[in-house]
């Protein structure tokens, strides 16, 4: 697969993959320093829903785990039932062994079990903080938002001091659209730590929520300058730019964008995390070294995985992910095909299997492939995306304009999505839908300068007289000048300009990008500006950019 095409295919299939795995563990450190002044730590009581006996806690079916994890599991139940019936047995050891068995179940995501099992240690052992805060992770992972408040909030009336609590209430309540509690919880995590990226990052994002963007800016900065591979941050930090105006900045960010917002420091999870050594353990481990961008490291920590576990899909899957990304193509596919084996419905895996076979040139292979993943997942965009790419590799650009507009409107943030679509229109001559589409594209991304330049040159160049407009092409320019300049928007400019009738000032602006081109090493595209040079000098426009340039 030529670079090009593979770094376009990963970069549209990562997002997907990295869903599944959760954020990224902030590399800054943050953990608490002694005895700080938490502000605002007292916390309201919250409805008791739990107050009853949670039910006898039964073990499900465990045939899918290994033995040696279906052994460890049922050791320990056995020891939460020997300490149960031991009528001297001290609450609170039972409660730990209940505890500890929620930790294994949670492992290894059977996470219905597992609540039952911190619900017991809990009741057992209400003073032990440990508990309730799993259970919030649980219920905030699974989308049970209310819950997760209130065992975040069960978890910091035991130890207000513990920073990640704080951190993630803050982000719960951020789920729940209540930004007051959500600046109140993250004020409290910086009491406990001022340079905690997470925190200034959930003070930035509730300040953008609730419309001050220049607060917004001051703290998403912070949390960038301690935290300076939280690529997320840039997305929130150009939404506020964007609000402020500043579209310099807006361009900047988003071209940094993506990853995952900064994660605190969390000692309690990182003993849950080192539990056991289950397969969405060592997923979790290798899909934060990706993130990391340790390529290496994961590719061995997804075959350690598989030594323990070889039928997981899901391990096979990662690590074919890693070994494309790395170049090992064959590798990829072979890890991409077993995982497929073993989950004919594993719908990532497809997206990566034909991702690989459309950069072969195996073009119906790759139509098949991405069919199969959006027969299982319709609004799975990335995989319609690779659909629409593989209809118009295979010539069927009706199609493959019909998926991009399912693209976009999954995602309207996609920009790709809608550059995509319009070079599709064009290919099919249809310049009116492009030009019409752009215009809707440019009011969502007002500052990618690739949407602007490419409806500009429809409004001065297409076939069709009626879809031209070259004062409307003219005052996108002017405009887009008062930003940073590239060598297209010299050319753009002409083009604009010669359709107004500005021969003159055109034939000066096409000068300037041949100039600039030729300055930059770029005497090839200097020698193709020239027929249009030619043009301007004769007191015509350009028309044939469309003939030359759209295949």
């Amino acid at each position: 697969m030529n670079r090009k095409t593979l770094t376009r295919m990963l970069w549209v299939m990562m997002p997907a993959l990295w869903v599944a795995c959760g954020p990224a563990a902030d590399p800054v450190s943050e953990t608490n320093p002694t005895s700080p002044d938490v502000r605002g730590a007292a916390l309201l009581n919250v409805p008791d829903r739990f107050a009853e006996p949670p039910p006898p806690l039964v073990l499900p079916d465990l045939i899918q785990l290994s033995e040696s994890l279906q052994t460890q599991i049922r050791t320990q139940h056995a020891r939460v039932l020997e300490l149960s019936e031991d009528g001297d047995g001290v609450s609170g050891v039972v409660g730990e062994a209940y505890g500890e068995l929620g930790m294994i179940l949670m492992a290894t995501d059977l996470e219905a079990t597992a609540t039952d099992a911190f619900l017991h240690a809990h009741s057992l052992v209400p003073s032990e903080m440990r508990w309730p805060y799993y259970l919030a992770q649980l219920f905030r992972e699974n989308g049970d938002t209310p819950s997760a408040i209130e065992f975040y909030e069960r978890a910091l009336r035991l130890d207000p001091t513990y920073l990640a609590a704080q951190v993630w209430l803050g982000e719960v309540y951020l789920d729940a659209s209540r930004p007051e509690d959500a600046e109140a919880a993250f004020e409290r995590a910086l009491g406990l730590n001022p340079s905690s990226a997470a925190a200034l990052s959930g003070m930035g994002r509730t300040a953008l929520a609730v419309g001050d963007a220049e607060r917004a800016v001051e703290y998403l900065e912070q949390a960038l300058a301690v935290g300076p591979t939280a690529w997320n941050l840039h997305y929130s930090l150009a939404a506020a730019y964007r609000t402020l105006g500043d579209l310099e900045k807006v361009e900047s960010h988003l071209q940094q964008r993506g990853g995952d917002p900064p994660r605190p420091q969390d000692p309690l999870m990182d003993a849950y995390d080192g539990l056991l050594q289950s397969a969405r353990a060592y997923e979790n481990r290798g899909t934060q070294a990706m993130g990391e961008e340790r390529y290496e490291e994961a590719a061995v920590i997804f075959r350690e995985g598989l030594a323990e576990t070889p039928d997981d899909a899901g391990l096979h899957h990662w690590l074919g992910a890693t070994l494309m990304v790395t170049g090992d193509t064959r590798g990829a596919g072979e890890q991409f095909t077993e995982a497929l084996r073993l989950d004919p419905e594993y719908a990532d895996s497809h997206l990566g299997l034909g991702a690989l076979l459309l950069g072969s040139g195996r073009y119906p292979e790759a139509l098949d492939a991405f069919e199969t993943a959006v027969a299982i997942r319709p609004n799975y965009f990335q995989a319609r995306l690779g659909l629409a790419d593989a209809l118009r590799a295979t010539g069927q650009l009706e199609g493959a304009a019909q998926q991009l507009d399912q693209v976009i409107d999954l995602d309207p943030s996609f920009v790709d999505g809608w550059m995509a679509r319009a070079m599709t229109q064009i290919q099919l001559g249809q310049f009116r839908e492009a030009r019409d589409g752009l215009r809707q594209g440019v009011l969502i991304h007002a500052d990618h300068p690739g949407l602007s330049d490419l409806l500009v040159r429809i409004l001065a160049a297409a076939p069709d007289a009626a879809v031209r407009d070259g004062v409307e092409a003219v005052s996108i320019m002017q405009e887009r000048f008062k930003g940073p300049v590239s060598l297209e928007m010299y050319e753009t400019m002409a083009m604009a300009l010669a359709e107004v009738g500005r021969y003159e000032e055109a034939a000066n602006w096409q000068r300037q990008a041949m100039s600039v081109a030729e300055q930059n090493g770029r005497s090839d595209v200097a020698a193709l500006m020239a027929e249009a040079l030619a043009l301007y000098e004769q007191g015509q426009p350009a028309r044939t950019f469309f003939n030359q340039n759209i295949r």
